[in-house]
């Protein structure tokens, strides 16, 4: 298997389990994978994930233009984020966009996820961090999303949803999950009267734990 098929067929499995685990609904979201030479493959807009197949991807160029021919599809709107993202972080290899329910409720009220268990300072590197407001689309989203995910996983877009990257598109699904399950966790331990703070020293292993993995991973396509 050659890797735009690999990277295609990874990317249809994130965008469907993206929708199977709860992170999105009817056709919002996108998933994406960086080739080599700077080419991304991406979900196409406005196409319900079960009815998408690899053939429906768009591979975009290394400028974020469709390379043709392709299948007629337009990309992702969110193209712009995806892009941004691989261009400043050379590491990764995947970027996954999403709408999970309680993720969302902390964009919305403009609040960072705090790293209430051990997983989101594992697999994301500690609080989940918001962004400024861009309006959806828009290349200033993009913008926006890099000056917070240097050392984060995800970052949540304010009044929007959920930015995942890592270094291929499982990985990113599995690291959205748990952004997503720290958000609910969050949200009720609010309602027992607060969170208990995870240790200091804690919270710099293994927020050191993350950042050097994240070093040390190859970025699909690479």
């Amino acid at each position: 298997m050659d890797q735009e098929t690999a990277a295609r067929e990874a990317v249809l499995a994130a965008a469907r389990g993206m929708l199977d685990r709860g992170l999105t609904s009817g056709t919002s979201g996108n998933v994406s994978a960086r080739l080599p030479g700077g080419r991304v493959v991406i979900t196409p807009s406005a196409l319900p994930y079960d009815q998408m197949t690899a053939a429906d991807l768009v591979l975009l160029d290394d400028t974020g233009e469709p390379v043709l021919p392709g299948p007629g599809r337009a990309p992702s709107s969110e193209r712009h984020l995806h892009l941004a993202c691989y261009r400043a972080f050379g590491e990764i290899g995947a970027v996954l966009h999403s709408h999970p329910p309680f993720a969302s409720m902390f964009a919305a009220a403009r609040q960072p996820v705090p790293p209430v268990i051990d997983e989101a300072v594992l697999f994301i590197g500690g609080e989940i961090p918001v962004t400024d407001y861009a309006v959806s689309g828009s290349a200033q989203v993009g913008s926006n999303a890099v000056r917070v995910l240097a050392d984060r996983g995800s970052a949540l877009l304010a009044s929007h949803g959920l930015v995942t990257i890592a270094a291929d598109p499982a990985q990113a699904l599995h690291d959205a999950v748990v952004a997503e399950h720290c958000a609910r966790v969050a949200w009720g331990a609010r309602a027992l009267g607060g969170h208990a703070p995870l240790p200091a020293a804690a919270l710099r292993e293994m927020g050191e734990f993350y950042r050097r993995a994240r070093a040390r991973r190859p970025a699909a396509g690479q």
